[in-house]
């Protein structure tokens, strides 16, 4: 983020000193103490956290030459509202995205529940036993068993309240969603239940658990409870028709259909993979977004785009096609569909945008990442190049599996 210091004058800086603390750094920060001690002396929008989630999330941050590289939103998305994580994101970065946190209502109620005793700080050991887990570099089955134990107990517990609930709960979605079992996900309804029964469940719970209803494969038990929170605003639980005949070794995708039906609807077809182009993008990724406006307005890229590219997000949008139908209506060069099986794809769909370009059914190009400003155009205008979609003025070789054929785009 771009902010800098307002100038003194030259007079002013030949003062005497008046013996007071020297002002502290100013964003961007390029340390955890720059930021921690900017905090002592300025109030934020992380005033409003619990200390316990203000310390996760300050711990959780990433800090490099140019600033703050990450925004760890799940340790403030249950705490602060909408407008008070776009607050402390401008503080951070470079840009706000629209992160969903929560309602003013939600919030008011949350504070008045703190400040009148009846919602206890987290224990010392949950709270250890959360951080240790959160503190795993890779999240695997068996590094979260502790945090499991911990979470399950908590759907036994007595009738008292505290943070802990809250903690568990938010892990126990977490572990559910990357490890789909029906043990873990038993225990997150019932953390869930809990919740909703002492009136501290948010839009965001509700949201949470519907999407991993949806993500595991329980659309009836997604559509129940949905129903049963009509106040919560959850959007519509999409219909789903597997019913085409496909081979077996089809390389799947689930087609939003183009209605404005009050439920969305999801056609699974098959996508051909001979000569394709495939973007793996996300609406919730800026450069995604920068690369859907300026690629099928480039006089050499989009006529070729046109042709031969698929525009595809990772399976677990299957809970948001509701957000993607409203992508397809205002980026119609850039349609997204939803790959069915991750597991059919040479490479990791959880990052966005990569450009994969096949022939005969084969990865022959990957290119990652779309800069803002387009610097990464010439990257891709190669990959094409080499794969013999684009002619190229530059001596690129073509590998030696690739067709010395182009399309005749220009």
């Amino acid at each position: 983020m771009s902010r800098s210091l307002v100038a003194l004058c030259l007079a002013f800086l030949a003062m005497p000193a008046l013996g007071t603390d020297p002002e502290p750094a100013a964003p961007p920060f390029v340390t955890a103490g720059a930021l921690t001690d900017w905090l002592a002396h300025h109030p934020s929008a992380l005033d409003h956290a619990p200390p316990h989630a203000r310390a996760l999330f300050l711990e959780a941050l990433d800090f490099g030459p140019r600033g703050v590289r990450g925004f760890p939103y799940g340790e403030l998305a249950f705490d602060l509202t909408t407008a008070e994580l776009a607050e402390v994101q401008r503080l951070l970065l470079d840009e706000a995205m629209p992160l969903p946190g929560l309602e003013v209502e939600e919030a008011r109620r949350l504070r008045a529940v703190r400040a009148s005793g009846a919602l206890a700080a987290p224990s010392a050991p949950v709270l250890a036993t959360y951080r240790e887990w959160r503190g795993t570099l890779e999240p695997m089955e068996m590094s979260g068993e502790a945090i499991d134990r911990l979470a399950a107990e908590q759907t036994q517990a007595g009738s008292d309240v505290s943070e802990d609930l809250r903690l568990l709960h938010r892990a126990a979605l977490e572990r559910a969603t990357e490890f789909r079992d029906d043990a873990r996900i038993h225990t997150v309804r019932a953390l869930h239940a809990r919740l909703q029964a002492r009136t501290l469940a948010s839009r965001q719970d509700h949201r949470a658990l519907q999407r991993l209803l949806i993500v595991s494969g329980r659309i009836e038990d997604a559509r129940t409870f949905t129903a049963s929170v009509p106040d919560a605003g959850l959007p519509a639980v999409p219909r789903f028709d597997a019913s085409r005949p496909l081979p077996q070794s089809a390389v799947r995708i689930w087609q939003i259909e183009d209605d404005d039906g009050a439920e969305p609807s999801l056609r699974q077809d098959a996508l051909d993979l001979d000569l394709r182009i495939v973007v793996v993008s996300s609406p919730g990724c800026g450069f995604s977004r920068a690369a859907a406006t300026a690629i099928p307005s480039d006089p050499e890229l989009g006529p070729i785009f046109a042709q031969h590219a698929v525009w595809l997000i990772a399976p677990d949008a299957i809970a948001d096609v509701a957000a993607l139908r409203e992508w397809n209506l205002r980026n119609p060069n850039a349609g997204i569909k939803i790959a069915v099986d991750a597991a059919q794809w040479p490479v990791a769909l959880d990052t966005t945008p990569q450009f994969l370009v096949f022939r005969d059914g084969q990865l022959v190009e990957h290119v990652d990442g779309w800069r803002r400003d387009g610097s990464d155009r010439d990257a891709l205008h190669a990959a094409l190049a080499r794969a013999g979609l684009l002619r190229s003025n530059a001596d690129i070789p073509v590998p030696a599996n690739i067709r010395n054929t182009t399309s005749g785009h220009r």
